[in-house]
């Protein structure tokens, strides 16, 4: 009796796609203004057949999904990233795959962000029907690195006399439906440009030994300002030790963190 086999979920990707987008008002609040835009998509699959034929026509072609992508970004003007990532997932609905994974990062959408503003949504196949299917958002995540801001910061007594840079990272769960975010989609750049803000407020006037309890309060005030579920805070020091590029903490905090005392 012949066994039937497990189908292989291999990836294809797209990694670090350069392009340029007008994905609503740039950091100086500008509309209408094209920004640099990096796309990197990882589709899961089963090549198996591509790998035991040779057969281009047996897989999935990324010069495809890197065409169909362009085409669709093409002299469009965007919301916001959560508008362009979502165009993007409903192309996707004529690909094959189990799951797709796309993550959108704009460099240069927010002042003082030196590594970048984006989005990350991973898509899982949901059957709607007979020989019919569609993706359903799985997990749908934002994410701000490299934000830098000096303040005091250490236990030791030289940390005390002077300010020094912490480099922030924030990565932001959102709910997983999308309709959860039709009615908010047309304000979001806003909300991010107010949350940078405050973050930046709040840590430049603080004073903490530890980067824990600098870490907490900035998921404190994250949670407070913006309506998601969980937050991760990282946390780095790079003049914290002579030879090491940084060091530092990571925390991740839900809603409920708000009402702990």
């Amino acid at each position: 009796m012949s066994q039937s086999l497990t189908p292989y979920l291999d990836t294809i990707s797209l990694r670090e796609l350069h392009t340029t987008a007008i994905i609503g008002p740039d950091a100086w609040n500008r509309l209408g203004k094209a920004q640099p835009l990096v796309l990197s998509l990882f589709l899961t699959l089963d090549t198996s057949s591509a790998g035991a034929s040779d057969d281009v026509n047996c897989t999935f072609s990324y010069g495809q999904m890197c065409k169909d992508v362009l085409a669709k970004i093409g002299g469009r003007d965007f919301h916001n990233i959560h508008h362009l990532t979502s165009e993007i997932a409903d192309l996707a609905n004529t690909w094959p795959g189990e799951t797709l994974k796309i993550t959108a990062m704009a460099p240069k959408a927010l002042l003082r962000v030196d590594g970048g503003f984006g989005r990350d949504i991973v898509l899982r196949r949901k059957e709607i029907g007979q020989r019919r299917s569609l993706w359903d958002v799985n997990s749908n995540e934002w994410f701000i690195r490299g934000l830098n801001i000096a303040c005091i910061i250490g236990v030791n007594e030289h940390e005390r006399l002077e300010k020094q840079v912490v480099n922030i990272g924030l990565k932001m769960r959102g709910e997983s439906d999308q309709e959860q975010y039709k009615g908010k989609m047309w304000g979001e750049n806003e909300m991010w440009r107010s949350l940078v803000r405050r973050v930046c407020e709040v840590v430049e006037v603080s004073s903490f030994q530890t980067l824990e309890a600098l870490a907490a309060l900035i998921a404190r005030t994250c949670l407070a300002a913006i309506p998601l579920p969980e937050i991760t805070v990282t946390l780095e020091k790079p003049s914290a030790l002579t030879f090491v590029e940084g060091a530092g903490v990571e925390i991740t905090r839900r809603r409920d963190f708000l009402q702990q005392s």
